[in-house]
């Protein structure tokens, strides 16, 4: 089972101490995940922290809140292009999915603030 971004965000796996996050999930196939209804429920329950993680989830979720404070200066190329389609089909598929994930990880709205201009053109 291959995730997200989502992202994908994203798609990538890693730990805050790195300078660059690992390029190892790279080349897992966002768009197969996206229109997944069962992975994609699999790791949105994971990055919720209301279910169980596999390894890909798992990374992608602990590694969140550093690509928000940081925003995605670890990130390589690769890594910002597949958080943009993630965050993108969020925004306009799963909205309230989006919605949800924006209250465990942006519960005060610092970074939606913070990207406003970047979420605008999504």
């Amino acid at each position: 089972m291959k995730i997200i971004i989502l992202a994908v965000l994203i798609a990538t796996a890693v730990a805050a101490t790195y300078d660059v996050y690992p390029t190892k999930y790279d080349n897992v196939d966002i768009d197969a995940i996206l229109h997944n209804k069962r992975l994609f429920d699999n790791y949105l329950q994971c990055l919720l922290k209301k279910g169980k993680c596999n390894e890909e989830a798992a990374i992608l979720r602990d590694v969140i809140p550093d690509a928000l404070i940081t925003g995605c200066r670890k990130c390589n190329d690769h890594q910002k292009v597949s958080v943009e389609k993630v965050i993108r089909f969020l925004i306009k598929e799963r909205n309230s999915d989006w919605q949800q994930l924006i209250s465990v990880y942006d519960p005060k709205g610092e970074y939606q603030t913070q990207y406003a201009h970047y979420l605008e053109k999504i």
